[in-house]
């Protein structure tokens, strides 16, 4: 009798397959990026000159920078949370909430996004824009962390070794990240020039093997 409900346990802790997770998130990732944009609005102009039209640009130059990095960055995580999750074959609820950490940091990005466009020079407008992806970062690396070392959800033709440098690589960003946020009250271009270049680092994701 103890062994049936232990096995009941176990089926009800583990979820067959991860397209729910995958499709959501998909979802929730093209919203944000949408909004990203929605946040740049079309400049109006005083004259009909080229002199007026390339004022109206430059003042939203900053913000057209900071849609650009946020762009990739949310596009890069989307890659990497891809090739992370194709490989899985089964779930857990523990894993739909690390996801759903990943994703509430991630939607906060528009925000941040559209604050460091128009203050791209105030230090802690700009430490704000590291602490979220810091956070959204670290969120993908404790779910990383979960499912490769606490959990038996990562497939089953995978070595330990293999999971460690996976999951390794995954702090390198995290580290950086916060880092940034004190190097913004250095001067905030520091970390501008930080979130322009990290994402290189990712731009190719890495499977497990």
């Amino acid at each position: 009798m103890e062994i049936n409900q232990s096995n009941i346990v176990m089926e009800t802790e583990t979820l067959s397959g991860t397209s729910r997770i995958e499709a959501f998130s998909d979802g929730v990732v093209a919203i944000i990026v949408t909004i990203l944009i929605l946040e740049i609005h079309v400049p109006e102009l005083i004259e009909y000159t080229n002199t007026a039209a390339w004022e109206a640009f430059s003042n939203i130059l900053p913000k057209l920078v900071a849609f650009l990095i946020s762009f990739v960055t949310v596009l890069i995580f989307w890659v990497n949370h891809h090739h992370f999750f194709h490989p899985l074959k089964k779930s857990d609820g523990a894993l739909l909430w690390y996801n759903n950490h990943l994703l509430f940091w991630l939607s906060v990005v528009p925000f941040v996004t559209a604050f460091a466009g128009n203050y791209p020079s105030v230090s802690f407008v700009v430490a704000l824009y590291a602490f979220v992806l810091f956070m959204a970062a670290l969120a993908f690396t404790l779910m990383i962390r979960y499912v490769y070392f606490k959990t038996s959800l990562y497939p089953e033709n995978t070595t330990k070794e293999s999971r460690m440098i996976h999951y390794k690589r995954s702090w390198p960003g995290t580290f950086i990240y916060g880092i940034s946020i004190p190097l913004a009250f250095v001067h905030p271009y520091i970390s501008i020039f930080i979130f322009l270049v990290l994402p290189l680092y990712y731009f190719v994701p890495q499977r497990v093997e």
